[in-house]
Order: C-alpha cells, then sequence, then structure tokens
C-alpha cells in the first residue's frame, strides 16, 4: 500500500463493475454431479438476494461510480496510518467498500472474474485429494505428486490463472497465498493428503486475499507518510483484519453449503462469501 501506484479517480460516468469482469464465460458445463445429497443446485448461492440491496445509503444500486471514488478510503487509511487504531483501519475499510466500490454486490462483481478461476482452482484441489478425475479440460493435480510444494502451486496457478485476464494477478496472489496457507509444513506436494479441511482453508484465504489485494491496489500511497516499517505492519493489520472478517462469515456458510462438486457452484459461494465480508464491512 505504501509504494503503490496511485489509482486515478473514475471519470463521470465510469462503471463501478468493469466491463471485463464478466466477459469471459464459464467452462462448459460438466455431466451432472452423481452425488445425490447435493443440498442445492448450483445456481443457488451465486443467485441468491445480496442482504446488502437495501441498505440505506442506496450504495448497492449504484451503477456507476462516485466523483473522487477513493478520496475518503485514502484519508481515513491515512489516518489508521498514523493512529494504528483498529477503529481507524475498520473505518477505513467501510468507506472502501460503502464509496470505492460501491457497496457490497458491486464489490463481488466486480471480483467475479477471479471467482471464477478460483473456483475452478479449489474444485481441482478437492477432486485430486478424493482421489477422482478432474472436470473435463482442467488439470488432474494428482500428476503434481511428488513435486516441491512451490513447484506443484506454480502449476495449479498456470493451469488455472492463465495469462491474459485483467485480473490475473490478484486472483494469483490471492490463491497462492490460499495454496501456501492450506499446504502449510510440507515440502512435498501430495494430493491424499488434502482433506475437506484443507480445502475449506483454500476457500477461506482465497476469498481473504483475494479482497485484501483489491484493498491494497485502491489505496494507492496512502500509508507511504508512515514509512516502510510502519507501512508494513498496518498493511499486515488489514490483512488480519480481512481475514477475521471471511472466517467470520465464511465458516457458518461453508458448513451450511456442504460437498461442493463442480466449478460453478464453488465460483458462487466465492462471490457469496465476498459479498457477505464486504456487507459486513460496509457496516463499520
Amino acid at each position: 500500500m505504501g509504494t503503490s501506484r496511485s489509482k486515478p479517480d473514475a471519470p463521470p460516468g465510469a462503471p463501478l463493475v468493469p466491463p471485463w469482469a464478466e466477459q469471459d464465460p464459464l467452462p462448459p458445463a460438466p455431466p451432472a454431479d452423481p452425488a445425490p445429497d447435493e443440498p442445492e443446485p448450483e445456481d443457488d448461492v451465486s443467485t441468491a438476494p445480496d442482504k446488502g440491496t437495501d441498505s440505506e445509503d442506496g450504495a448497492e444500486e449504484t451503477e456507476t461510480a462516485e466523483p473522487r471514488r477513493y478520496a475518503g478510503f485514502r484519508i481515513a487509511l491515512g489516518q489508521f496510518g498514523s493512529s494504528g487504531e483498529r477503529s481507524d483501519a475498520r473505518r477505513a475499510l467501510g468507506r472502501w467498500v460503502n464509496q470505492s466500490v460501491g457497496g457490497s454486490s458491486a464489490g463481488s462483481s466486480r471480483m467475479s472474474r477471479a471467482a471464477r478461476t478460483g473456483g475452478a482452482a479449489l474444485i481441482g484441489l478437492a477432486r485430486a485429494g478424493a482421489g477422482q478425475a478432474p472436470e473435463p479440460g482442467r488439470l488432474d493435480i494428482r500428476t503434481l505428486a511428488g513435486q516441491p510444494i512451490e513447484a506443484a502451486i506454480g502449476a495449479i496457478l498456470d493451469a488455472f490463472m492463465p495469462p491474459g485476464i485483467l485480473d490475473e494477478m490478484a486472483a494469483r496472489l490471492a490463491m497462492e497465498q490460499a495454496l501456501a496457507t492450506a499446504l502449510e509444513g510440507t515440502d512435498t506436494f501430495d494430493p491424499t493428503a488434502i482433506d475437506d479441511n484443507a480445502v475449506r482453508i483454500s476457500t477461506l484465504a482465497f476469498v481473504a486475499e483475494l479482497v485484501f489485494v483489491q484493498v491494497a491496489g485502491d489505496a494507492g500511497r496512502s500509508l507511504a507518510a508512515v514509512g516502510p516499517v510502519a507501512a508494513a505492519q498496518r498493511e499486515a493489520d488489514i490483512r488480519s483484519l480481512v481475514r477475521e472478517v471471511v472466517d467470520l462469515v465464511g465458516a457458518p456458510l461453508l458448513a451450511a453449503a456442504g460437498p461442493i462438486v463442480g466449478e460453478q457452484r464453488m465460483s458462487g459461494v466465492i462471490s457469496q462469501l465476498v459479498r457477505e465480508a464486504l456487507e459486513e464491512m460496509a457496516s463499520w
């Protein structure tokens, strides 16, 4: 954040959700999931009504960016940089959701492509851990068994998040952190060691890091004035706060979702996790 290049404010009438967010379609639908106990149809999560739609400030209904959309967030973030107070960090994140991204619904839509690529990778990981073949056209993660962890993570990133998409870096950074968190403590990749808990940890870590990367990208040089050491600590504090929120809203959501065996459904769950985390921060 302290050394990031500032984003310019959006021109009048600019859309809150970039046009490219929905450009690439989902991969061809695989055969129907064989599990009879799948709790809901694949699209139930992604099309569920957003609880933030009727917010008092109407931010959720805004389709174009406010003038100087980052100003309030960056001012509050600079205040947090000076004080280090948790309340200032919360206020900065609240302004980011409500003003910079235009609310939880617009914010989750902005990250929808990353949700799709991340969902595909996480399902690939889950299927590998269960000893199942990958979905058609996807990397069989089981073939990475025995590779050093760093090499296996790199292969997964290259397969599911290839170059050529505008949010490639955000998605890759988030998934790299997610996989490193889930596979922590091992030197060699063993797909048989990936259980439901590892997939859950990966999913929560991916969402938290994805949100944090977006926050950091919008922050510009808000923390530059406090110096590199303090700025690094403030970034760590913001990341920790985002993770806390995602864990708070995500644990019960994943428990309610039950087994997830398809890319489209996982993408929907990720989008809902993002949306509910942003909705919580919007109240700050």
